[in-house]
């Protein structure tokens, strides 16, 4: 069953690849991949707003994502289809804490390990934080395969495999034109996620939503 649900969802992504470029990799096209991740390393501030569909064995999970990061501080928020369940994950100053729908608490000092402790999920989130960038994080090795343009096509990091369906253009307020990923897809295992990204904007702490689980756009 969970192999039909793979071949299923592959087919379904093949339809919407928009990640092509028959262009031979050059030493040009790793200086701009070189290029790209030491730019967007320093994009630190975001407000996206996304979709999941997160595959855990023979389960389908379809959610909604908001994700406002600011240096440090992050707010991470999973809304669950007709309100099965919802959860905020706030880090700061390494201090990790996880509110559910249910009124639920959960603390300590890793964001992937909170959000498996609260759901049995176990996310990339530390990962994340670059992948969604389109780049590497720093702290493991990892295996790029990127196109003439020096977009990664794909990234094998921490046991996950990354790849890259589609790219967009954001202008993003004080960080400039950035060509960020769209649409990605994530597998390790027996856990896969897809997601895509509807609005990703630059903002300030300050504007930030303190509603703890806001309406996502359909």
């Amino acid at each position: 069953m969970l192999r039909l649900v793979f071949l299923l969802l592959l087919t379904t992504l093949s339809g919407c690849v928009t990640l092509t470029d028959e262009q031979p990799v050059t030493d040009q096209s790793h200086q701009r991949w070189e290029q790209r991740q030491l730019r967007l390393d320093t994009l630190d501030q975001w407000h996206l707003r996304g979709r999941v569909a997160l595959f855990v064995n023979d389960d389908v999970y379809n959610l909604g994502l908001d994700w406002l990061r600011d240096g440090d501080a992050s707010t991470l928020k999973l809304e669950a289809a007709l309100g099965q369940g919802m959860v905020q994950l706030n880090s700061q100053h390494g201090k990790v804490e996880l509110k559910t729908s249910e009124g639920e608490v959960f603390v300590g000092d890793n964001a992937e390990q909170v959000l498996y402790a609260a759901t049995g999920w176990a996310l990339p989130v530390e990962g994340l934080q670059s992948w969604i960038k389109g780049i590497n994080h720093e702290q493991s090795n990892y295996i790029p395969d990127i196109d003439s343009r020096g977009r990664a096509q794909s990234i094998q990091q921490d046991g996950w495999q990354i790849n890259y369906l589609a790219y967009q253009n954001y202008s993003l307020r004080g960080f400039g034109d950035a060509e960020l990923p769209q649409k990605m897809y994530l597998r390790r295992g027996q856990l896969a996620l897809k997601i895509v990204i509807d609005q990703w904007q630059s903002e300030a702490a300050e504007t930030r939503d303190d509603a703890l689980f806001p309406e996502f756009p359909g």
